[in-house]
């Protein structure tokens, strides 16, 4: 089915890791939030919106967001999926595809696997990993906002 002509295509670039790399450098400087996700990961569709809501009320405050998506470059049907998905959310901070073989990307990235949201300070140090990979401790809402405003008024104190 097409997309809706009055929705924007939520723009999804392709990176490979080295890219990506380059990518998370250039964005030095303040507050990075990083959405790991995919479209066959449920949980990561179900916080994605949660990611939106956080760049709309901490974008202002020079927080930046992007999304790098999992999905296998190999399957168009998956990213299109991912695309029409960004679009539905309203995405609209940068969205990258991970353009590398997945069982791959996940060991660069040191991913075990889905959701996963790293949280950079200025100095580009992954500050808070936030992830699922233990059953008997996801991740929270509330613990993704906490990490972002720790940041923030750590920032404010410098």
């Amino acid at each position: 089915e097409e997309p809706s002509a009055d929705r924007p295509l939520a723009d999804l670039e392709s990176v490979s890791f080295a890219e990506w790399q380059e990518r998370l450098e250039a964005m030095r400087g303040g507050i990075v939030v990083v959405d790991h996700w995919a479209t066959w990961c449920l949980p990561c569709l179900e916080r994605f919106p949660q990611l939106v809501e956080l760049h709309r009320e901490y974008g202002p405050q020079d927080v930046t967001f992007v999304s790098l998506c999992l999905d296998d470059r190999d399957d168009a049907e998956a990213v299109a999926r991912a695309r029409e998905f960004l679009a539905e959310q309203e995405a609209t901070f940068a969205n990258f595809l991970m353009d590398e073989n997945l069982f791959e990307a996940f060991e660069m990235l040191d991913l075990l696997g889905l959701p996963v949201v790293d949280i950079y300070d200025a100095s580009g140090t992954v500050r808070f990993h936030l992830t699922a990979d233990d059953p008997n401790d996801q991740f929270t809402d509330e613990q993704v906002e906490e990490a972002i405003r720790t940041l923030l008024a750590e920032e404010a104190a410098v």
